[in-house]
């Protein structure tokens, strides 16, 4: 497979989670590489990796996200010969983990499959906008503190820091799997119950 280098605007497809003995195909997913390290998730699985006749103005996006050189190092990532979108802006409002240094999470209590995962931040978080448009980065804050029940704002936007390999490429198989946009880490930064469906993703990130 040919190095992938960094390219704005460059359309890729990713390996999400590979085959297995229970599924007998890999999923891929449409992404586009956007700014100088994040990466626009279209709604738009497959098993062939064949992505023909796409046109991604007309294709939903799931969301936009930082990722780190490790992911594209690591991720089975392919070149598609498909048009990026060219006035996407990248958001600007995040949710960032309150607190510093990091806690244990404990999901499944009580049953077979409990564990303890090491997460950042103290619980909850608050959400930021950042701004870069004088060449320094400022952050503002935006709600101080998002209430756990606060659904709506815990799932439109985005965690900072950069997501990982195989961290993200899980969870993108769940959104594959679940149908939406779903993120395990901000589940359990804020708390809230962890189907049996993330038993993988919390297995990687506790390995």
């Amino acid at each position: 497979m040919t190095k992938i280098i960094w390219k704005a605007n460059q359309v890729i497809s990713i390996e999400t989670r590979r085959k297995d003995e229970k599924r007998k195909s890999n999923i891929y997913v449409l992404a586009q590489m956007v700014g100088k390290a994040e990466l626009l998730i279209f709604d738009m699985f497959n098993t062939d990796n064949d992505w023909k006749e796409i046109d991604l103005k007309k294709t939903p996006i799931l969301f936009c996200t930082t990722v780190t050189r490790q992911f594209i190092k690591n991720s089975n990532i392919f070149k598609q010969n498909i048009k990026g979108l060219t006035n996407y802006e990248l958001p600007k409002h995040k949710i960032k983990p309150l607190g510093i240094g990091s806690r244990y999470v404990t999901v499944w209590e009580g049953t077979p499959e409990e564990k303890k995962v090491l997460i950042l931040g103290q619980g909850g978080g608050r959400l930021i906008e950042e701004d870069i448009s004088s060449g320094n980065y400022v952050e503002k804050t935006i709600i101080a503190s998002i209430d756990k029940t606060d659904l709506e704002t815990i799932n439109k936007y985005e965690l900072t820091g950069a997501r990982i390999y195989a961290e993200f490429n899980e969870r993108l198989y769940l959104c594959y799997k679940m149908k939406k946009n779903v993120d395990p880490m901000k589940d359990l930064i804020f708390d809230l119950p962890i189907p049996l469906e993330y038993k993988e993703y919390i297995h990687i990130i506790s390995s």
